[in-house]
């Protein structure tokens, strides 16, 4: 079962329509404040990268294209590169990113912790992804973006991730995110920092409900932490620059649900997902579905259905059968 935190619930009502929250100077969001219940899926840092940065230390702002000696050809200080990594505790499954119009520094501290000989914000690491932005300079810059492909993880319950910015503090950094395969790109996180701190949000990934935040971002060139919840599948994620600062990922952490492929699916036979969080079950695709008590008793019946509503039933074990076309699927799910 994949239920939302109570916690989290009381702050959308709380503060969801409130506008103009106090302003918030501090460094994030604490990780743990959504108290993820599905197993970390993925640890990252970017410190087993090769680096590639046109500056030679952390505080001397953004990696920079060049000309080469003969004034025309372009030597970049960004690269496009696609990286597949594995799905923690996973034999096979894979995690992929693609990057474009990226620099890495997998040593690096943040620029300020680097310019005033500190550490970084707690649970920012040193090493990072840099996302190029798309400014006026000579040679040109082309827009940047980081995109982490999640769709083999059945169900992605929370996001744990952090930023810096390149030098200068109050810079933002912007997380999107699709269910479509990338078709379309909706907001996660919106943090403009600096004058327009204001318009800072986050969007529900299911109701597409904005809740403003009024973060300010002030100690970005130290790290600042972010959680957000997803509770989704077929999530792919993308990380880019807000409001033409470069922002710097130096981690992120996964928690979900994988299920390892069976020999039928690996040889591309078609499955039902069946997948429940927030007292509802989700099917993949239009199907009829049947749902049982522990004790077999038919609780629910919908035909050609993507969704079935179990807020009204107690909590407990239940068993779901999904069928469509020659397609079918059964699986136990925990509404609680």
């Amino acid at each position: 079962m994949k239920t939302r935190i109570l916690m989290m619930t009381i702050c959308f009502l709380a503060f969801s329509d409130l506008p103009g929250l106090a302003q918030d100077m501090g460094t994030g969001v604490p990780w743990g404040g959504l108290s993820p219940s599905e197993p970390l899926l993925l640890i990252e840092n970017f410190q087993g990268f090769t680096f590639f940065h046109s500056d030679s230390t952390a505080d001397m702002g953004n990696s920079n294209n060049s000309y080469d000696n003969d004034g025309e050809t372009v030597i970049y200080g960004y690269k496009n590169d696609s990286v597949e990594v594995p799905i923690l505790g996973s034999a096979n499954g894979k995690i992929t990113y693609l990057f474009k119009q990226c620099a890495f520094a997998p040593t690096w501290k943040t620029a300020y912790a680097f310019k005033n000989s500190v550490e970084n914000t707690p649970n920012v690491s040193n090493g990072f992804v840099e996302i190029s932005r798309n400014y006026s300079s000579d040679p040109p810059t082309i827009q940047g973006e980081f995109v982490v492909d999640l769709r083999q993880i059945e169900f992605v319950e929370v996001i744990q991730w952090t930023h810096s910015s390149c030098g200068g503090n109050k810079r933002g950094v912007m997380l999107e995110f699709s269910v479509d395969d990338g078709t379309t790109w909706d907001t996660l996180r919106y943090q403009p920092a600096q004058s327009a701190y204001a318009s800072s949000f986050t969007k529900d990934v299911e109701t597409r409900e904005k809740t403003f935040n009024d973060i300010y971002c002030d100690p970005s060139a130290y790290g600042m932490t972010w959680e957000d919840g997803i509770w989704a599948g077929n999530v792919m994620l993308r990380f880019g620059v807000c409001n033409g600062q470069v922002p710097r990922i130096h981690d992120i952490k996964i928690y979900g649900t994988y299920s390892p492929p069976s020999a039928v699916q690996q040889v591309g036979q078609p499955q039902l997902g069946i997948r429940c969080f927030d007292r509802k079950i989700r099917i993949s695709e239009p199907a009829d579905v049947e749902v049982y008590s522990i004790a077999g008793t038919l609780v629910r019946k919908a035909a050609n259905a993507t969704m079935v509503h179990m807020g009204d039933l107690p909590d407990g074990i239940y068993l779901v059968t999904a069928i469509a076309g020659p397609l079918m699927q059964t699986k136990k799910v925990i509404i609680q």
